[in-house]
């Protein structure tokens, strides 16, 4: 299924964007070659991404790495 890639990018970031087979079935694999991090999302995970907003994704980005130390 590799065949099936599909890269995003701007000046800001790049991501890789592609299908691949589980035991569990098909998942989407979101990578970022940069930093080596990738995930894998089935169907569901990927539906509740359309049920957020934009504001939702504004306040994930606001600390992209995860909360900042107090």
């Amino acid at each position: 299924m590799n065949d099936e890639e599909i890269r995003l990018g701007n000046e800001v970031s790049e991501v890789v964007v592609e299908p691949v087979r589980t035991r569990n079935g098909v998942r989407l694999r979101i990578s970022v070659p940069a930093s080596g991090r990738q995930i894998l999302l089935c169907p569901l995970e990927l539906e509740a991404l359309t049920w957020q907003d934009h504001e939702f994704f504004t306040r994930l980005l606001a600390t992209p790495h995860g909360p900042e130390e107090p």
